[in-house]
């Protein structure tokens, strides 16, 4: 099988634009198509922040156990759990950190935004190299999107910052434990692992707004970890993006998943 052109098929079949970056990390392969398209990151950009939030911790600039109220104002649609619960409450950055990964939390994301803002974020992004990864604005927030404020990646940076991630680069040896830890608890399976063998164990973050459906990921398969990010914008359907996203998943796993490490 030809890797590259079985996912060309399969971006055409889904529609749209469609980005694939993968690394095979034993041995150093690549697969790259479209991979420094900016993309509307949806929520594949909480692992920016996430990371941001460890930089933070490590300067001293915040505590995890640092508390913050939830508030009725604070609450946003979307993905989560926090709007069904009553104002008043108070969790821990730990607990919004882990709410913003496990089940994408939008509400817990914009109270992590409102404590470090968003120039932490992009100056951690740009530090590291990247140049279309950034955070424009809190979720939900259709005004600053309306006046040209976007959260915005590529799916060559995410890629290479999983690679930082699994080689323990991101942050710091720590930071980047702790960070795959949540990530290997990711509620969402239906598109990166959807299509894996059965107990496969992956490390991942979706991303879905109106026509647009990512998830990047680490993929612990028989040879070694594989860095992916698949990023869709504009497919025919829901459907059409989850299963281009699975079959790309599935197509680079059975490529490279089972050789050996050299």
């Amino acid at each position: 099988m030809d890797l590259r052109d079985e996912s060309e098929r399969m971006a055409a079949e889904c529609g749209g634009a469609v980005a694939v970056a993968a690394t095979n990390l034993p041995v150093e392969r690549r697969l790259e198509r479209e991979a420094q398209r900016s993309f509307p990151s949806a929520s594949v950009i909480k692992v920016p922040i996430l990371a941001a939030l460890h930089a933070e911790a490590e300067a001293g600039r915040l505590s995890w156990e640092e508390r913050m109220p939830l508030t009725e104002a604070a609450k946003v649609p979307g993905s989560g759990v926090l709007r069904e619960l009553h104002p008043g409450i108070e969790l821990t950055l730990d607990d919004l950190a882990r709410l913003m990964i496990v089940v994408s939390d939008n509400t817990a994301t914009n109270l992590l935004i409102d404590r470090i803002g968003t120039g932490v974020v992009n100056d951690l992004m740009a530090g590291l190299g990247y140049e279309q990864t950034r955070l424009g604005r809190r979720m939900y927030d259709f005004a600053a999107r309306d006046r040209g404020f976007e959260n915005r990646c590529a799916a060559g940076e995410m890629t290479e910052m999983l690679v930082r991630l699994e080689r323990r680069e991101l942050v710091s040896a720590e930071a980047s434990e702790a960070i795959l830890a949540i990530m290997k608890r990711q509620a969402s399976v239906s598109k990166i692992p959807r299509l894996l063998p059965p107990d496969t164990p992956v490390a991942n973050k979706t991303g879905e707004i109106t026509g647009i459906s990512h998830d990047v990921g680490l993929i612990y398969a028989p040879s070694g970890p594989i860095a992916i990010s698949v990023l869709t914008e504009g497919a025919r359907d829901r459907v059409a993006a989850e299963d281009a996203i699975g079959r790309i998943a599935r197509a680079i796993y059975d490529a490279w998943g089972a050789e050996a490490s050299s």
